[in-house]
């Protein structure tokens, strides 16, 4: 098949194929849209229609199958939109919920402060004792009674 010959089929189906992808989108736009591609592709590839006469109905198929692609992708799109969301808004309630947390512990007495705030530096039991000058089963315990006061504190989160 000639490429002109090739060219004024697909013409000649454009109202046919635009009906077809409006039909499956329910959207003119988005049906020119993919027709668009479809015509695009078809002429990409007009070497292989070449040996066999160009049908309406390989047309049909293309469309459909883009229109699918599409539509997959877009649920893709809209899973990692909502994904992103979601992961925002844990994070906000996380920061409301490190404030509130950092007032709790501004009201705790100051070697209790001090204890915590070697434990989120990273500091080990046995950094921690050499620092304030305990045995290192003192600090487990004095923690064990802080993770303990604080699980009270904050009885929905535990």
């Amino acid at each position: 098949m000639e490429n002109s010959d090739l060219e004024n089929e697909l013409v000649k189906y454009q109202p046919d194929m635009i009906r077809y992808a409006v039909y499956l989108t329910n959207d003119y736009e988005y049906a020119l849209d993919i027709v668009q591609d479809v015509n695009y592709q078809i002429l990409k590839n007009r070497d292989k229609f070449e040996s066999r006469q160009y049908s309406l109905k390989i047309s049909f198929i293309f469309i459909r199958n883009r229109f699918i692609s599409l539509t997959r992708k877009s649920k893709v799109l809209y899973k990692e939109q909502e994904t992103l969301c979601n992961v925002q808004v844990e994070n906000n309630t996380i920061l409301y919920d490190y404030n509130y947390i950092l007032n709790l512990i501004d009201k705790m007495d100051i070697p209790t402060r001090a204890l915590i705030g070697l434990l989120i530096q990273g500091k080990s039991y046995k950094e921690i004792g050499n620092i304030l000058n305990m045995k290192e089963g003192t600090v487990k315990s004095r923690i064990h009674n802080v993770r303990k006061k604080i699980k009270n504190l904050l009885p929905e989160y535990f």
